[in-house]
């Protein structure tokens, strides 16, 4: 089955990691997101796909290419401007004939077990249009929240709804269409979600109902959520034959160390941890469960990790505590940096999000760094801090 892939979006409400990056580029452990999306086809079959990239388009091509590396067929569709996902399917049309059916994926979710197998097993029973779905604990913002029937046809679908109405099944990003869906598209003028109502009450829409561990990128903070997430996977500790231990290094739990990566004696590694290639863990370092850092990272004398994702090229100065937080790519962070991770209070941290106060529902958070930035030695960043990519942050000193 031919399959299209949405990849286009700027998620701006992940800045200041998709500043630099487009969304589904996100890494995490050791990988992006995309990456999980098109194993997860291939391993069912669904090799012929189809990406619409919009923003961060080469990043995304560059590191897929052809699909070859990853058992696939990928070409690309360009969405020049963001116009709606509706508009991003309807560039894919000349790609499919009319009967034809195929996978539509959103790009920015994560998933325990193979969510398309499960929706291939329930097309092949319905043999009518599907929408995987599954069961959240709180509203979803970007998500339609749906309805369903005893018979698991969706009957509603609704973009919006209150705190109340908390713990209702959402829409999970994968669907099987026909070609039809590309006419009525065309009906809609591109609105998707008017598309989405013509086939519930036209055609049927069927959902297939997801039960395993899924989750989306939607803020910032939902990196951490997914990078613990994909760690509840592992259950032994691997460790690649080319990793050196300069002394007594203490090893907790299942971690996962790649190649070439050096770590000093008396630093203690917990796991669930990932730690990418090449990267050098320094003395007394204590990483602590939940941390994923990226590949040919510097990790200074005495720091601190806590449950935080660092993307590649992450250099730490020492005696810093990281909290929480997660760090772009090539930034470097001066020694004595304290991130605050939680407010005296107890109330849980709100953020910043384009102009707009977004309450990440934790206890515990710390600061959000984009690529390329710079900070000095000695700052504190409060919780919930976002520093967008680029930024130089002097050291801070008294004279």
């Amino acid at each position: 089955m031919k399959v299209i892939i949405l990849a286009a979006g700027r998620g701006k409400n992940l800045n200041p990691l998709t500043e630099t990056r487009p969304k589904p580029m996100i890494s995490i452990c050791g990988k992006p997101v995309l990456e999980y999306i098109i194993r997860g086809l291939v391993e069912t079959g669904n090799r012929d796909i189809q990406i619409v990239v919009g923003h961060g388009a080469n990043n995304i091509k560059k590191y897929f290419e052809r699909g070859e590396r990853f058992g696939a067929s990928i070409q690309y569709i360009e969405q020049m401007q963001q116009t709606g996902i509706g508009d991003a399917v309807l560039l894919a049309q000349k790609k499919f004939v009319p009967g034809e059916r195929f996978f539509l994926v959103y790009a920015d979710i994560l998933f325990e077990s193979n969510i398309f197998a499960k929706t291939i097993e329930t097309y092949n029973l319905k043999l009518a249009p599907v929408a995987s779905i599954t069961l959240t604990p709180t509203i979803h913002p970007y998500y339609g929240n749906v309805s369903i029937n005893q018979h698991i046809g969706i009957t509603k679908i609704v973009e919006h709804l209150d705190e109340t109405q908390a713990g209702s099944y959402v829409l999970a990003g994968v669907f099987i269409f026909d070609y039809t869906l590309f006419d009525v598209l065309k009906e809609t003028n591109g609105n998707m979600q008017m598309a989405f109502e013509q086939i519930v009450q036209k055609q049927g829409l069927f959902g297939s109902i997801f039960e395993h561990e899924w989750i989306d990128l939607g803020y910032p903070w939902n990196v951490l959520d997914a990078n613990r997430f994909l760690m509840q996977s592992y259950r032994h500790a691997t460790i690649a034959s080319s990793v050196k231990f300069d002394g007594n290094v203490t090893i907790n739990g299942p971690v996962q160390i790649m190649e070439d990566v050096v770590i000093g004696g008396g630093s203690i590694i917990n796991g669930p941890c990932y730690i990418g290639r090449g990267t050098y863990i320094g003395n007394n370092v204590l990483v602590r469960k939940n941390t994923s850092i990226g590949a040919e990272s510097v990790i200074g004398f005495g720091v601190e990790l806590r449950n935080c994702v660092l993307f590649d090229k992450v250099r730490i100065g020492r005696l810093s505590f990281i909290g929480d937080s997660v760090i772009g790519e090539d930034v470097e962070i001066g020694s004595g940096i304290m991130t605050v991770n939680n407010l005296m209070t107890g109330e849980t941290v709100k953020v910043n999000i384009n102009g707009q106060l977004a309450d990440s529902g934790l206890v515990k958070l710390g600061a959000f760094i984009g690529d390329r930035t710079r900070v000095g030695a000695s700052n504190t960043l409060a919780p919930g801090t976002i520093i967008p990519a680029g930024r130089f942050v002097p050291h801070h000193v008294s004279l």
